[in-house]
Order: C-alpha cells, then structure tokens, then sequence
C-alpha cells in the first residue's frame, strides 16, 4: 500500500481533472441533522470541504457555514455548484487548516466543525484534532465522518482506506461526549468537548 499525505500536491491535480468522491447521502444527512440541530445562524466550519456537499447541508440546517480546503480546484468546484444551484451559501477559502494560521478563519469559534473522509489523509492526527479544538466553539460538536478499516471485502481496492482501531482510539479519546453511527464502511463521529 502506497502512503498518500494530505497535501495540496497530491489532491489539486485530483481536483482539477475532475475527479469527484463519495456524495452525502440522504441517510448520512439525516444523522448529520440528528446529531447537530439547527443552525440558527451560528457558524460552521467545514475542513477538507472539496467540492462542499456537507458544507451546503450545514447552510441548509441554518448554519453559516465556511468551506475551506487547500485545493484551488476543490474551492472552484464549490463555488460552480453553489452558484448554479444554491443561490446564496457557504462561503469558501482556500486554506491549509494544518499549515495556516487559524487567525486567517472569519470566526473565532465555531458551533459546529466538520470533516468528512478527510481524517484518515492527516499524517500526524494529535496535532490535528489539537487544531480542531482550538477553533471549536464551547459546547460546540466535532462531526467527523470516516471510513473504518476492516469493513470492505478483502478483494476490494480499497479496502486500505479505513482508519485503523488505534487512530480511531486517538480520535475519540479526550472528548466527553463521543457518538456514533454507522453508515456501511463509513463511521459518523459526533464529539463534544
């Protein structure tokens, strides 16, 4: 198995030839309203956004919500689908969450943080889940959506896209509230301070 790192490198030519990744389904938005409630125009923030599909159902529950990702094609492909079909909506940056200073972000602190099959990209995940907290508002929820290793077939290409019991251990350790959902390979994380 080949190592691929959340780099910028890696994911804009992905982006910009026009590859495009698993849609939120109707069941996996559902439990994202279930777990996170109305928006009410309290901020959220989206990380690894891509082509903003979670973050137009954060808009959609009353969130104001911000996309960010580090691909410049990821933030195009937001932004054409957001114009052509949603009217007004997220906003969107171009941002390195791991590299970029956090100050750059138009909220201080957000009700809601969001990242979905983006986790198992992070070379170092402490580091990561520290940033998150820094920007998670108090009371705020984490929803993370990841796939969990073990759960496709063996014959299955990609079978190697889970994350593994011990990364998941380090994603949920330290938080008081931990929820989850399963959604076939995927695995739907609400975290609570």
């Amino acid at each position: 198995m080949t190592t691929v790192t959340a780099t910028a490198n890696y994911w804009e030519p992905l982006w910009a030839g026009g590859r495009r990744y698993r849609e939120v389904s109707s069941a996996e938005a559902t439990l994202l309203a279930d777990h996170v409630g109305l928006g009410r125009g309290r901020p959220a923030l989206d990380i690894g956004t891509g082509d903003g599909a979670l973050a137009r159902h954060l808009h959609q529950l009353g969130y104001r919500t911000t996309g960010i990702d580090f691909a410049p094609s990821a933030i195009a492909a937001a932004q054409s689908i957001r114009t052509t079909r949603h009217g007004d909506g997220p906003t969107w940056r171009l941002m390195d969450f791991i590299a970029d200073d956090l100050i750059t972000l138009p909220d201080p602190a957000y009700a809601i943080v969001t990242c979905r099959l983006v986790y198992r990209w992070m070379d170092d995940k402490p580091a990561f889940l520290n940033r998150v907290r820094q920007v998670l508002a108090p009371g705020g929820t984490f929803w993370i959506v990841t796939e969990l290793a073990g759960r496709r077939e063996d014959s299955d290409p990609l079978r190697h896209l889970g994350i593994t019991a011990a990364e998941a251990e380090t994603l949920t350790a330290g938080w008081s509230v931990v929820r989850t959902a399963d959604l076939d390979v995927l695995r739907c994380y609400a975290l609570c301070p």
